[in-house]
């Protein structure tokens, strides 16, 4: 006897997909009558109860319509996100389906516990901030949910993705600290468990190497990517006793937390240290900013994660999976310079938090 039936106990009867078994619940006319019929017999049969009603009408015919997608972020202190989920609901609603925005931590123990909670109510699932061993996107996978994951991937090949080209962005940033002179460049990373950081961090090693640069280990530092973790990672990296004349931030936010721990250790960017970030978030051009940064195309990406979510949930065909992977592009600004002829020396830095 099963204790709750869900969308996938009918899928597995009737022998659908679950967003076939979702539709047919909601009433849509994407589907035959057959089929409809068929699964709403078998939803009856096993004494499946809608989860998610009408506010005021408990009846599951008064239920919405219109189709709902959850779109998984981790949090939103980087601004990149909200720019990102913004751009992502406007695309759903032009095809028709509501966004239920999820802020999951997904790379902690425990991760994928609201999305589980209310995956049922779900067509499709968009995730932004996937890991490589995401244990969230097995289970989507598990469940046969049409899912797509947008900026980050897990690295397997087997499941639908949309993101940037990570490793272009690193060789794209280097070169032109490379170009200014810069030998000695500091890496400010993100999580080693995600594709973004191993994408970029590898695609910096190959213009060092090109180049006939000697990577010093040391002089890579990962954090979160958040403001703070660019200014705890800066002051580490400026005070060695060998400081780097630049530093590559793995995003926007970061190379910000790093500009404003420079100034306040009396250095000036970018005459004494070059920062550039990636994905050219609205501050970036700030004046008072005005970073150095690698572009991402976050229109064109936004417009493919909702194009291929669609064509997935209305087709129920969950196993085809693809990858585009957008160009990036470099934006110069005000951050980055020319290396320093004379260098400054750790000990006469200002002390700083």
């Amino acid at each position: 006897m099963i204790e709750r039936v869900t969308l996938k106990n009918i899928a597995d009867a009737a022998g659908v997909a679950e967003s076939t078994v979702s539709r047919a619940l909601a009433g849509s006319g994407q589907i035959s009558k057959v089929t409809r019929t068929k699964v709403l017999n078998i939803a009856d049969g096993l004494g499946y109860k809608p989860i998610i009603r009408s506010q005021h009408n408990t009846n599951p015919e008064a239920l919405d319509r219109r189709g709902i997608v959850g779109v998984v972020v981790e949090a939103l202190h980087n601004s990149f996100f909200p720019y990102l989920v913004d751009r992502l609901h406007d695309e759903l609603d032009d095809q028709g389906f509501d966004m239920v925005l999820i802020i999951d931590e997904i790379t902690r123990d425990r991760a994928g516990k609201k999305l589980r909670r209310l995956i049922d109510a779900l067509e499709g699932v968009i995730i932004t901030t996937a890991t490589i061993e995401s244990a969230t996107v097995e289970f989507l996978k598990e469940r046969k949910k049409p899912t797509v994951l947008a900026i980050r991937s897990n690295m397997k090949d087997d499941i639908t993705v949309v993101e940037s080209d990570n490793f272009a962005a690193g060789k794209e940033a280097i070169r032109h600290l490379v170009s200014l002179g810069h030998n000695r460049i500091g890496f400010l990373m993100g999580p080693e468990t995600t594709s973004t950081t191993v994408g970029r961090l590898n695609g910096a090693k190959s213009v060092l190497k090109e180049s006939g640069i000697k990577l010093d280990e040391g002089m890579i530092f990962h954090t979160d990517f958040t403001h703070e973790g660019g200014y705890s990672g800066c002051v580490q990296l400026l005070r060695m006793p060998h400081p780097p004349s630049a530093l590559f931030c793995a995003n926007d936010l970061i190379a910000i937390g790093a500009m404003d721990a420079a100034q306040k250790m009396g250095l000036k960017v970018p005459q004494d240290v070059s920062l550039i970030g990636v994905d050219d978030i609205p501050m970036a051009s700030w004046e008072m900013i005005s970073l150095t940064t690698i572009h991402q195309p976050i229109v064109e990406i936004g417009s493919m994660v909702v194009k291929l979510i669609s064509e997935a949930i209305r087709s129920g065909k969950t196993g085809q999976v693809k990858h585009y992977i957008f160009p990036t592009s470099l934006v110069v600004r005000s951050t980055t310079g020319p290396a320093p002829s004379h260098h400054y020396h750790s000990e006469d830095l200002v002390t700083t938090k």
